[in-house]
């Protein structure tokens, strides 16, 4: 049994006699290699597939105190710049972007800026992103699926990720090899489909959405494997959120006063919810691994309709009625001065209230909803402000 137990065990030795957490980096790990000091492995003979992928933790938060051109958002997802005309980004030394390498398809030729959010703010994200498969499979919708626009047929992929919804649900200790194995069966078929260069734009638009909910399920709610798995899609997860806008640009400009109907709404507001969603889980992961972000100009970019009595009508009528009513509160380039000026904390949905987190900070939404007089006090449930320690602990396999 001990010999099994000692098996286990994957952090280097100075890591666990010190009861730090190890980053578990090939051939030092990042704790070692600052402190110079020998780093040993237990099983310093493993193969190639048996190295461990480094936990989620926040050993970046070390390094934001010793540096400072990593300036915080303050409320805001554009970067923070310093006195002149240099950038944060452009301050940032040569050794540390070699230690912080992004993944080539993020990089547009020119570095992008960086940038890093509050704990708590990133922490309401993470809160939510693991409620969506949840909340898709019980109630059929999700802040960026509507549930009528597929009302007359639901297309594979998206039959694929509510059936690995389910799968998940059941999820326990001793069923969860199968369930991970039938789950990573389904995004693979989704990944690799033959048939993507006749997808119309509505198949695309699904499909992204399917890829959402299995991100969802395997960065934060996997296994080791499964979250190395999602890593892997993220470039295709990119191409075709690239693909999707780029298929759908006047469709995109539909607002409740453009829209040349109810249906023709629901799509364009799905595809802003959907690019958004894709570009926002790319950045908060990034500040999760990383603890810099380089999607905040192309989240900002982004507009969408916050008015959840909009999103959450069932029928044209309705819609038509809501519109006429109702301020659509539409969100150009995440600026929420008109939300927090006159809208009241139950018109917005889980969709807009994390953004409006994001971008304000979590006093702020708290200031105002207990202003407004809302009912919805501490964010959107009780517990939202989960520790991401408590999030991150989950998934760790040392």
């Amino acid at each position: 049994m001990s010999e099994t137990a000692g098996s286990r065990q994957k952090s280097c030795g100075d890591c666990v006699r010190a009861k730090r957490k190890c980053g578990m980096e090939i051939p030092k790990c990042t704790r070692c290699a600052k402190k110079n000091i020998e780093c040993n492995y237990p099983n310093s003979k493993s193969s190639l597939s048996d190295t461990v992928i480094p936990e989620l933790d926040f050993p970046w938060l070390d390094d934001l105190m010793q540096n400072p051109s990593m300036l915080p958002w303050s409320g805001s997802l554009q970067s923070q710049l310093g006195q002149g005309s240099i950038s944060s980004c452009s301050m940032i030394s040569e050794t540390q972007n070699s230690q912080q390498a992004i993944p080539d398809y993020l990089v547009d030729g020119m570095e992008p800026n960086r940038t890093w959010l509050g704990r708590t703010e990133v922490d309401a994200a993470l809160r939510q992103f693991k409620t969506y498969p949840d909340k898709w499979l019980n109630e059929g919708a999700a802040p960026f699926i509507h549930p009528h626009l597929y009302a007359s047929d639901i297309p594979k992929p998206l039959q694929d990720a509510y059936a690995a919804c389910a799968i998940f649900s059941t999820k326990n200790e001793r069923n969860e090899h199968v369930a991970f194995a039938v789950i990573e069966a389904r995004a693979t078929e989704l990944l690799t489909s033959p048939d993507q260069l006749a997808w119309t734009p509505l198949d695309l638009l699904a499909a992204l959405q399917a890829l959402l909910i299995f991100q969802f399920i395997r960065l934060f709610d996997g296994d080791i494997r499964q979250r190395a798995l999602a890593e892997e899609a993220e470039p295709i997860l990119e191409s075709w959120t690239m693909q999707l806008k780029a298929r759908t640009e006047v469709e995109q400009h539909f607002t409740t006063a453009t829209a040349p109907s109810w249906r023709a709404w629901v799509f364009a507001e799905s595809v802003r919810r959907t690019v958004t969603m894709s570009v926002y889980l790319c950045g908060i992961y990034s500040l999760v691994k990383h603890g810099f972000c380089v999607h905040a100009d192309a989240v900002t970019a982004n507009s969408f309709t916050a008015q959840r009595r909009l999103w959450e009508s069932t029928s044209a009528l309705q819609w038509d009625r809501v519109r006429k009513s109702c301020n659509p509160y539409w969100i150009t380039k995440m600026e929420f001065e008109v939300i927090l000026r006159e809208a009241k904390g139950d018109e917005l949905d889980d969709f807009g209230m994390v953004l409006l987190i994001t971008y304000n900070g979590q006093d702020v939404v708290d200031n105002w909803l207990e202003g407004m007089k809302s009912g919805r006090h501490r964010i959107i449930q009780p517990d939202f402000p989960e520790s991401l320690r408590e999030v991150t602990q989950s998934q760790s396999r040392v």
